[in-house]
């Protein structure tokens, strides 16, 4: 009996010398078990580093790195407890929404509290968060770990190291641009070394579907959870193989990453009818609709190339907003055309630059965007004012990033190869700005105009932000256009056969992924001749379908073959009650009288200067 008492008494005192030595680490130690799910939520547990005040706070973010709206991810956070290395509760105050204030924190060893998914938590009120920016827990199928969602922070404690254990489902990877720091069937660990780099690198656990590419000296992995297996990561791999390669090149013929990861959720229930891409130094993440890697090839090579070259900024060029980014007071910086605008021109540049598209895709691409920026978007708001304000009084304003910021980017790289001779545009101005920052060093928001001038030696430009970036001057399209033999034209009347709707005027329904007519603008008077009414949902044109992945088609053919003596027949599906019934709408074609807006077209018989610098605005550099 003494001995067992001796044993005991010998085993409590190396389990709390255990549990003394792991209360002084100086890292966060996170557990998450992906193979213990409750009721939809998973339990997350911190080994806390050792806190030296008798009270602290613990938060979760307000906002992240390129969300641009407050999301206030503490929603999805519930039975919040904290502990002593003796297993006692402390005293644990509720904040806010996002931060819990513990009493008596220098005895504070594990903190425990359960989280829910934004991607299927409809009970969880508030603003809806971009799956992409979410989170996902579907037992034994699918774990969207975006980090932020999962892990918080303590007040002045996010400069340290983050340890991260998952335990995983059989047969489970864990897919990230992260590396492991140790693995084996049951479990995960990763480590990275302060809470930005942590929430700047989301996890994908599934069953695998992984393809690694090796693309200028990086590994570039591709990881794809197609519930319904319609495509697979080797078939988008090779699908975007050539615009890496590309990418590459527009970026100087190297990658400034080792790793990098695309990790794809194809969705067969996109229940908020939105679909797209969060970017991340080192990966990007994925949410589009499932359907085949041909159907999907476009899309994903537009998205793609968009997220991809935030590899450029924020990661080698930020201001000190993001660099030292607030979580739960965030301050936007002003250059919203930086990091979204000119990466958003890049994207579709470099696709006409190396003939991955041909000049009237990518003059139509312009196009859209010039629309988009003028019919829907306050044009006379300085960029620099919408930037700084974005999350509240110009909320509205900024998906404007996507269309006037990439107007911002064509204007700035054609004014600076005509200041060049054309030996001088964004792409070496983007190379220039990173050797001169880096990842490691950030901007003052004030300074970064000045040395843009600095770098590319050309005082004129300095102007040109003057007017159209910090101003309210609109962008010079006509000049700019004309300047590469490209004519621009505000309005044009033309006669041109109709769909009888807007295609700038079209939703997708969240349940079906059927598209529908917004409202009643986007309705012609072809339109109104056949009946359509907000709202209707559209099924096939002729016979030809008209879903999400043949309206490309299906609208090309019409517009190919129908003649002015055709009748039209489209078959809808339109809400009676609270159904929708199929309905059938014939007319005769009718072609009017339109008036074409923005209308871009290449000059008949350009000059030599307008063709020379064309050519060095669209032309690979000679080496």
């Amino acid at each position: 009996m003494k001995i067992k008492i001796l044993t005991l008494w010998a085993l409590l005192l190396c389990l709390n010398s255990f549990a003394q030595k792991v209360s002084q680490n100086t890292n966060y130690q996170f557990y998450i078990d992906l193979t213990k799910v409750q009721n939809d939520k998973l339990e997350v547990s911190l080994i806390t580093p050792k806190i030296s005040k008798d009270e602290v706070i613990y938060n979760f973010p307000k906002i992240v790195p390129g969300t641009y709206a407050n999301y206030d991810f503490g929603r999805y956070i519930s039975d919040f407890k904290a502990f002593d290395d003796k297993g006692k509760a402390l005293v644990v105050d509720k904040l806010d929404v996002n931060s819990y204030k513990i009493k008596g924190a220098k005895k504070l060893f594990k903190i425990a509290y359960l989280v829910d998914d934004t991607w299927d938590s409809p009970e969880v009120k508030g603003e809806y968060i971009f799956e992409p920016a979410g989170t996902d827990i579907e037992e034994n199928k699918l774990f969207a770990i975006n980090t932020h969602g999962f892990f918080g922070y303590f007040d002045n404690l996010k400069k340290t190291t983050f340890d991260l254990t998952f335990t995983k489902p059989n047969g489970f990877y864990g897919a990230s641009s992260l590396s492991t720091t140790k693995s084996d069937d049951k479990q995960d660990v990763f480590s990275v070394s302060n809470y930005n780099d942590l929430v700047d690198a989301p996890i994908m656990y599934t069953k695998p579907d992984t393809t690694i590419l090796k693309v200028g000296g990086s590994d570039i992995l591709i990881s794809v959870y197609s519930p319904n297996k319609k495509a697979s990561s080797a078939e988008i791999a090779e699908n975007v193989k050539t615009l890496l390669e590309a990418q590459k090149e527009y970026l100087g013929g190297t990658l400034p990453i080792k790793k990098y990861a695309f990790l794809i959720v194809l969705s067969d229930n996109l229940k908020n009818g939105s679909y797209g891409a969060l970017e991340h130094s080192y990966s990007s993440f994925y949410y589009l609709p499932e359907s085949t890697s041909d159907e999907l090839s476009q899309t994903v090579k537009d998205v793609c190339a968009h997220e991809f070259f935030h590899i450029v900024t924020p990661l080698s060029i930020h201001s000190k907003e993001i660099g030292d980014f607030d979580f739960n007071k965030p301050k936007m910086s002003k250059h919203l055309w930086l990091y979204e605008g000119l990466t958003e021109y890049a994207a579709g540049h470099m696709q006409a630059k190396y003939d991955l598209i041909d000049l009237p895709t990518y003059i139509s691409m312009l196009r859209g965007k010039i629309i988009s920026m003028y019919e829907r978007y306050q044009d006379d708001l300085p960029f620099t004012v919408m930037s700084a304000d974005v999350l509240d009084k110009y909320k509205e304003q900024y998906q404007n990033v996507y269309e006037k910021g990439a107007l911002i980017g064509l204007c700035l790289d054609i004014k600076l190869r005509q200041l060049s001779d054309g030996k001088y545009g964004t792409q070496n101005l983007m190379r220039d700005l990173s050797k001169y920052y880096g990842k490691d060093k950030s901007f003052d928001d004030e300074e970064l105009f000045d040395k843009i001038v600095e770098v590319s030696k050309m005082p004129e430009i300095r102007q040109f932000f003057t007017n159209y970036v910090e101003g309210k001057q609109p962008l010079p399209l006509e000049e700019t256009f004309n300047s590469v033999g490209i004519s621009f034209k505000k309005t044009n009347k033309k006669f041109e056969k109709s769909l009888g709707f807007s295609i700038y005027n079209l939703g997708i329904n969240p349940e079906t992924k059927g598209i529908f007519i917004i409202d009643d603008e986007g309705i012609d008077s072809f339109g109104a001749k056949l009946g359509f009414k907000a709202g209707d949902e559209l099924v096939s044109l002729n016979g030809k379908p008209l879903d999400l992945a043949n309206f490309r088609a299906t609208r090309l053919d019409f517009n190919t073959n129908s003649k002015e003596t055709d009748d039209i027949t489209y078959v809808i599906l339109r809400k009676d009650g609270d159904k929708k019934v199929e309905k059938t709408l014939t007319a005769k074609l009718f072609i009017p009288e339109v008036t074409e807006k923005n209308l871009l077209l290449p000059v008949q018989n350009p000059s030599e200067a307008q063709i020379k610098l064309r050519k060095a605005w669209l032309s690979p550099e000679e080496k």
